[in-house]
């Protein structure tokens, strides 16, 4: 479909920018050359000596009567941008958003500015984190359209986080599914996910996930609220915790044999150290794939009846 370009009419004066965050300046179109997907516009810079130049048309914003609010509009999307998201973050953003927060209450913009969310309904915003929105809005830049009201790369951050703290246990089940995904694929590979029809290699995935899965994850984790502090003063409770019950349930069995019921006395005391808890049965690991060379190795003798 050709490009339509019957907006641009010669005698028209427009706003032109060499960039978008150059200056507006009046131009006036003096010819139109249509393209299939652009067009090609001969304008003339009447505050330049009357300078003639051919620019593209998508350096035309908009007509120089609505050039002082495209200017202002175009100053806070300058204000807002004040942060740049990693690829670490962006996935966690996006990772958080799908699952809490519904495209009709926020959306992610993209454009002129990366990674700023769209809040569309603040009510139902402040419903989901149970932090009213002006509480965000007074840490970050922020500006209203017709849209709704625009928030900075950083406001995105601190809307996730925020997500983060009061739906923890969504986020971390989320985390653990895909910590188990990632385990099976570093031992057996999986579709490729860029080469269509083709398997990757254990050693493909556990680089993948070493440079990519797991730093998300942390973060994940760490918006969770399992900082680095409080991760450690929660093993400490729980350790300790655990360490009160053992002895509690070994004072039962010893009451329990002393009771007369020896044999299920010593069925509980086998369950109880059989059946014990452990990290790795609480958390999937995700190892390294083993090269062949690092397989062990079992012997194991087979002994034939002789057939006489």
């Amino acid at each position: 479909m050709a490009f339509d370009a019957s907006r641009f009419v010669v005698g028209d004066e427009w706003a032109y920018r060499l960039r978008d965050t150059a200056p507006s300046e009046r131009v006036r179109i003096k010819a139109v050359t249509p393209k299939k997907s652009t067009a090609s516009i001969e304008v003339e810079f009447p505050d330049d000596d009357h300078r003639v130049q051919t620019v593209p048309s998508s350096r035309l914003k908009t007509r120089w009567a609505d050039v002082e609010a495209y200017d202002t509009q175009q100053a806070a999307w300058q204000r807002i941008a004040d942060f740049e998201l990693d690829s670490v973050e962006q996935s966690a953003v996006g990772t958080v958003y799908s699952a809490l927060i519904p495209e009709e209450v926020t959306e992610l913009d993209w454009r002129p500015v990366e990674n700023a969310t769209i809040i569309k309904n603040r009510t139902a915003l402040a419903e989901i984190l149970q932090v009213s929105v002006e509480e965000i809005l007074a840490k970050v830049e922020w500006f209203t359209t017709d849209e709704g009201t625009i928030v900075s790369p950083a406001g995105t951050i601190v809307i996730a986080e925020a997500a983060c703290r009061d739906h923890s246990h969504t986020i971390l089940e989320h985390v653990i599914e895909e910590e188990a995904e990632a385990r099976h694929k570093c031992k057996h590979g999986g579709p490729h996910p860029f080469r269509k029809g083709e398997e990757s290699s254990p050693e493909w995935e556990y680089q993948w996930y070493r440079k990519y899965v797991r730093p998300q994850h942390e973060l994940l984790r760490q918006w969770c609220g399992h900082r680095a502090v409080a991760a450690h003063e929660r093993l400490t409770a729980a350790e300790a915790e655990n360490h009160r019950l053992d002895l509690l349930v070994v004072q039962l069995i010893k009451a329990l044999d002393l009771a007369g019921e020896t044999a299920q006395a010593e069925q509980f005391a086998e369950e109880h150290e059989r059946d014990r808890i452990t990290p790795y049965l609480a958390r999937p690991v995700v190892d390294r794939p083993l090269h062949w060379s690092e397989m062990p190795v079992r012997e194991v003798k087979v002994y034939r009846r002789r057939h006489w």
